[in-house]
């Protein structure tokens, strides 16, 4: 059990964060849902009347950029010639025009695809100050242009960025990069910190939510025994530890993606991408519903953004192992919490 005196009560928390959150209600937790249209077909507007009817209340998209290697300084945005017409400014655009329609609010996650040389976005590595000096212009800009793309569409939130845990260290850099991101942006600001970082950010002050990305190492509960229970002890050190953040801090913590694949072994080390294992959609089901029941009603947790849902129920060969909740039963676990009144 969680100890009283670094909890902040439910109206000691909407005070400290009052004015924080632009764009986000205080009185509870987001309904979010990762939306990944790359390679995929064209979304309708019935895919987000869908979400929608999950009872979602906000969508996250995602525009992608890429280095030629984790030492090159230059940031760059895909052409509208090299890529998916989902990372494109008008499939985006097109995208967040469809889901306010449906009644969706719009966060902007700006991402960096992992490097041909094999790095992961989490180990950019600059050769000098010069090197990221010149690394930190060049995000700008890449950032920059999403925040004024942010703006056009109505978004509601934007990440400033996503599991840059080698850069992170730099706080004048970043606070100055946050500075100059909200002349442009007038919604709500997050990072994505990655799930074994997020308490060494020094600079989450210059933000308005703490965002994790939430792949939590949980286990692997066998099969027939009490999952979900046993889930949700692997969850409460965790817990315990977001808490005291949001206390410290007097901010919520919202997951900006949380996910778990539906086969075998999935919840041990969801941050894995490789399909692994035989399908196994109830430790899907059985991982859904021990994060909810873990933290959907505390009053310091902003919300969910699960990954990921795809236009028109788009499966590929991997559909029974892979991360959406489409169609099986974790699907069913999202729509009785974000139907619920709480």
């Amino acid at each position: 059990m969680l100890r009283r005196d670094f909890l902040l009560t439910t109206a000691a928390l909407s005070a400290a964060c009052a004015g924080r959150e632009r764009g986000s209600p205080i009185s509870g937790p987001q309904r979010g849902i990762a939306f990944d249209g790359y390679d995929a077909p064209m979304p309708t507007a019935d895919d987000f009347l869908a979400i929608r009817a999950l009872g979602a209340s906000h969508l996250a998209l995602f525009p992608f950029g890429y280095m030629r290697s984790h030492r090159d300084p230059e940031v760059l945005r895909f052409s509208a010639d090299s890529t998916h017409w989902a990372l494109t400014d008008e499939g985006l655009m097109r995208m967040g025009h469809l889901a306010r329609g449906a009644g969706l609010s719009i966060i902007l996650m700006p991402t960096l695809v992992d490097f041909l040389d094999g790095h992961w976005r989490g180990e950019i590595a600059m050769g000098d100050e010069l090197d990221w000096s010149d690394w930190f212009t060049s995000y700008e800009q890449f950032l920059m242009h999403y925040a004024g793309l942010g703006a056009r569409m109505n978004a509601v939130g934007l990440s400033v960025g996503t599991e840059l845990r080698s850069t992170a260290h730099r706080d004048a850099s970043w606070r100055q990069l946050i500075g100059r991101v909200r002349e442009r942006f007038h919604g709500w600001l997050t990072y994505a910190a990655n799930w074994d970082d997020f308490e060494s950010l020094a600079w989450w002050d210059a933000l308005d939510l703490v965002g994790v990305q939430a792949y939590f190492e949980l286990g692997d509960p066998p099969h027939g025994d009490d999952r979900v229970g046993q889930l949700m002890a692997a969850w409460a050190p965790t817990r315990e530890r977001l808490a005291r953040l949001s206390s410290r801090l007097g901010m919520r913590v919202l997951f900006t993606e949380i996910g778990y694949k539906s086969h075998t072994g999935a919840t041990a080390h969801p941050w894995q991408w490789d399909i692994a294992g035989v399908p196994d959609p109830d430790l899907q089901r059985a991982a859904y519903e021990a994060a909810f029941r873990v933290f959907w009603r505390e009053p310091w947790f902003a919300g969910f953004y699960w990954w990921k849902w795809r236009p028109q129920g788009h499966h590929d060969e991997d559909y029974e192992r892979d991360f959406t909740p489409q169609g099986k039963a974790a699907e069913d676990v999202i729509r009785r919490y974000y139907l619920s009144v709480v």
